[in-house]
């Protein structure tokens, strides 16, 4: 068993603050003795074992267990006061300690070697050093109001690179770097580092409040980032740290002094200029030719007024309320990038910074909206501000019909002032565009997948029509909103099933069916079954008539007008038999899904966006009926006499249809829709002709035809068991 060692003569508290290093050498000038002797008491190592050369262990960085319970079985200091005063609280935070290693990762979290100092702070407290001015993000001194210094005046070099040379006795305040004559046993510089000018800061001026935002995030005991866009709920230091060593390398490989007078006095800025001629130190080994241009998203500044500046241009986008102001803020910065020459987009200017935070990737993102082509404002989201990078959602597909729903059409589709549509199909193009929502695959593919025949270029012409006009300001904002919704909450059909089941079917209803239901409809020719077996075709799929079996298809021009027609002149009976048509069809292949569906948004989303369409309920059925008129009808006149456009009334009869008909032929259509209930009441509750024709409120002779023309034999007046008698 090892006897207990012995305790030093005096007792020395540590500054509040002190690296353990300036301790342990304040403790052998107190005593004035070698440095050695010191190492010795406390039982230390006189040099690394991990090196070949005689150099001592960098405590500051680590200190081991065993090398702590050491120094407070010798010093009376808890290890826990003695673990604070080096970097390894910090360690994973604002500094990457290299594993099994006692230094600091120099590429990752702008970690640095050496220390900076305060020169005013060092004669208060008789030559003692504080720890933080080791880490990267120290550049001021706001109890005296300068920044930091970085070198020894007089020999240039950077304190604390190395452990104080054992031999000497240590003189705190002085330089103990190797002087600039050299030699294998060069004397110490011994320059008063009290002496060293700094440069004075304006009290509480931005530099100043940077500083104070930075210690009290290091300070912090949780590890948690509390800034405006980080939200309330916060982020992890290193995170922050991270999104501002990324924002700081912009600032210092791209900015110029015109773009940061508002950031710091024309001194700093000086200094700033001087040091980017050469960011690297004159000692550095690396060839000119061989240094990168942005060598700041490497390595921290060596010159506090370059941290200074960079952490102080980086924290005003950090500290914006949110997303789109925080984009605000750092769009001079993105565009200086792009002015480089580098070609930038969203994901580009991401790349640029390393490995950033969501919030902080989106705010870059949304930075360029501007200046990107649309079908890239789609994939980022930069509409809706999203924190999602575009990712790969072939899944999407399936819940999109080819042509966008009527109702998110008639809301999206830009038309000119005469009313005609700005796109040909802008239906299939806005299915097309809502798919490329935050998603990676390309144009191509996206038609290829919705089902439909437009082309790239149709897309990307119809995406930078809507950029151009004030009144589609919003249409790329909804669809982002409505592919997030489909991705959230899915879709009830899979349209791309039904489109592979019945794009090659010629046949949906029996043209007998639709002939017997036309004869005791219309008095003059009725349309055409191939308008029938269209319309059932679309409301299966999704996808126009073009799109169908050769059979079926419309061709451009006056056909396709005809079917147009068709859709928004169907009387309700004609709708009833089509639509319970398609009903037995889904039955047919076991297909548990509803016949149509629309996705439905939250009014308060869509209540602000500037949409080219009218809303589609803000003319409610019965209005829409008791506008039509009897027989024939203008199309545009009614759109006229409702205040809106020929676009909204064509998609409100498609959607409720209309009994247009004459007064004459309106009974027909009353009857073609309760002849179903009149057979019922007739062969299996036994009521009579009349019994029928009172609970209608309409004739015996109109009751008697309806049910000869139906083929439904009559009985022979008479009494039977269970018959109600008349009274």
């Amino acid at each position: 068993m090892s006897s207990a060692r012995r305790t030093l003569p005096i007792r020395y508290a540590p500054y509040p603050g002190e690296a353990l290093d300036s301790w342990l050498e304040a403790f052998a000038a107190r005593l004035g003795c070698p440095f050695t002797d010191v190492l010795g008491a406390l039982g230390l190592p006189n040099r690394d074992p991990a090196v070949a050369a005689p150099v001592l262990p960098r405590w500051t960085t680590v200190a081991t267990p065993d090398e702590l319970a050491v120094i407070t079985e010798v010093t009376g200091v808890a290890a826990d006061v003695l673990t604070a005063m080096t970097l390894l609280p910090y360690d994973g935070h604002a500094v990457v300690i290299v594993p099994g290693q006692r230094r600091v990762h120099r590429q990752a979290l702008w970690g640095r070697a050496g220390s900076r100092f305060c020169p005013a702070c060092l004669e208060e407290t008789g030559g003692r050093w504080q720890l933080t001015w080791r880490l990267g993000w120290s550049f001021a001194c706001t109890r005296h109001h300068v920044l930091l210094a970085d070198r020894c005046p007089a020999c240039l070099r950077t304190p604390r690179l190395r452990s104080h040379p054992r031999r000497e006795v240590p003189r705190p305040g002085l330089c103990s770097s190797a002087a600039l004559a050299g030699g294998p046993r060069p004397r110490r510089c011994h320059q008063p580092l009290t002496d060293t000018p700094v440069t004075v800061l304006t009290p509480g001026g931005a530099l100043e409040e940077t500083q104070r935002l930075i210690d009290t995030a290091l300070a912090a005991t949780d590890r948690m980032v509390h800034w405006p866009l980080y939200r309330t709920a916060g982020v992890r230091l290193q995170t922050a740290l991270r999104d501002l060593k990324s924002l700081g390398a912009l600032v210092l490989n791209h900015a110029t002094n015109a773009d940061l007078h508002s950031v710091a006095p024309g001194e700093v800025l000086e200094r700033l200029e001087q040091y980017r001629t050469n960011p690297l130190s004159a000692r550095s080994q690396r060839h000119p030719d061989t240094r990168r241009s942005d060598v700041h998203s490497y390595f921290a500044p060596d010159d506090a007024a370059a941290a200074a500046v960079a952490i102080t241009a980086g924290l005003r986008v950090l500290c914006a309320a949110d997303i789109p102001a925080a984009a605000d803020a750092a769009r001079w910065l993105t565009e200086r990038v792009a002015s480089s020459g580098r070609p930038l987009y969203p994901a580009g200017v991401v790349s640029v910074g390393g490995t950033l935070s969501p919030v902080l990737e989106a705010a870059l993102r949304c930075s360029r909206e501007t200046q990107i082509m649309p079908v890239y404002r789609l994939r980022h989201r930069t509409a809706v501000h999203s924190t999602r990078p575009p990712a790969n959602h072939y899944t999407r597909a399936s819940m999109l019909p080819t042509a966008l729903w009527p109702e998110w059409a008639l809301r999206l589709s830009p038309h000119h002032p005469n009313g005609r549509p700005v796109a040909k199909r802008t239906d299939e193009l806005l299915a097309v565009a809502c798919l490329l929502a935050g998603n990676t695959t390309s144009i191509q593919a996206a038609i290829r997948l919705t089902g439909t025949t437009v082309t790239s270029h149709n897309v990307s012409t119809l995406l930078a029509d809507l950029t151009r006009r004030s009144d589609c300001a919003d249409v790329l904002h909804a669809l982002i909103l409505l592919a997030n919704h489909l991705d959230q909450h899915g879709s009830p059909i899979d349209y791309a099933r039904r489109r592979t089941l019945f794009a090659n079917q010629t046949r949906f209803i029996d043209p007998r069916c639709w002939s017997d239901l036309q004869r005791r409809l219309r008095s003059t020719q009725a349309p055409d079954v191939v308008h029938a077996q269209r319309w059932i075709f679309h409301t299966l799929t999704g996808s126009p008539p073009h799109l169908a079996h050769p059979d079926l298809a419309t061709a451009a021009g006056a056909k396709r007008q005809q079917h147009q027609r068709f859709r928004w002149r169907i009387l309700p009976a004609e709708a009833e038999l089509l639509t319970n048509t398609a009903l037995a069809i889904l039955d047919e292949h076991g297909l548990d899904e509803p016949l149509q569906w629309t996705p439905q948004l939250p009014d308060r989303t869509l209540r602000h966006l500037a949409l080219p369409g009218p809303e589609p309920d803000s003319i409610t059925v019965a209005q829409l009926h008791q506008a039509v008129p009897s027989g024939d009808f203008s199309i545009a006149q009614l759109a006229r006499n409702l205040g809106t456009t020929t676009a909204h009334v064509i998609y409100l009869l498609s959607e409720s249809p209309v009994d247009w008909s004459p007064h004459r032929f309106r009974r027909t259509q009353h009857t073609a829709t309760r002849i179903g209930q009149w057979h019922i009441w007739y062969e299996q509750d036994h009521l009579s002709l009349q019994d029928i024709a009172d609970r209608e409120g309409i004739s015996l002779a109109t009751v008697r035809l309806a049910l000869l023309k139906n083929g439904i034999p009559l009985r022979p007046a008479k009494s039977y068991p269970g018959r109600p008698r008349r009274k």
